[in-house]
């Protein structure tokens, strides 16, 4: 039977089945510790190899842009968007810390959005890397470190790919039962 992690919107969701460990409880957990200041990923999957800790926002649907202000849609490349979604990466730390994850981290945003071109997901990833601990990591010469990569991908791109296309993301129905 498949284990299926479903984005809150209850449209798609990550099979699990294959992964060593997995996880979307973070959000629950952190509120009902009463630490929901932090901001969380959406999923986590633990590979033989790797914590792939994965943010989802798929603005192409439309329970996803109803709070938009404008009728511009949703703009990744806003600094407030951007800063959320590096806190994301950071707030999560304490989970896989708490948790016992010590395996390299993959932090992957899986993004959705009108007018999104392979280009300028690769331009998101730059500058979400800018503000990721890749340079504060190098610093330290015998350190583990605390993120291994950053990916921005739609989800053709996660799926056509040779680790995170393990974990298909997938229709789901209302269920969370993958429509095939």
């Amino acid at each position: 039977m498949p284990v299926m992690l479903i984005e809150e919107h209850r449209r798609y969701g990550i099979d699990a089945t294959d992964a060593v460990w997995a996880s979307d409880d973070m959000h629950a957990l952190y509120h009902a510790c009463g630490v929901s200041m932090l901001c969380d990923a959406d999923f986590v999957l633990e590979t033989e190899a790797y914590i792939l800790l994965v943010e989802y926002k798929n603005a192409a649907i439309r329970e996803a842009c109803a709070h938009t202000a404008d009728s511009g849609g949703y703009d990744p490349f806003e600094d407030k968007k951007i800063d959320k979604i590096v806190r994301k990466y950071y707030d999560s730390l304490h989970y896989l810390r708490l948790a016992g994850k010590s395996k390299p981290v993959r932090f992957i945003f899986v993004l959705e959005y009108r007018n999104g071109t392979s280009t300028s997901r690769k331009m998101l990833r730059n500058r979400l890397q800018r503000r990721l601990p890749f340079k504060l990591q190098r610093r330290f010469e015998a350190c583990r470190k605390l993120i291994d990569a950053v990916d921005v991908v739609n989800i053709e791109e996660w799926n056509a790919h040779e680790l995170y296309g393990r974990f298909p993301i997938l229709q789901v129905d209302g269920a969370g039962a993958p429509l095939r």
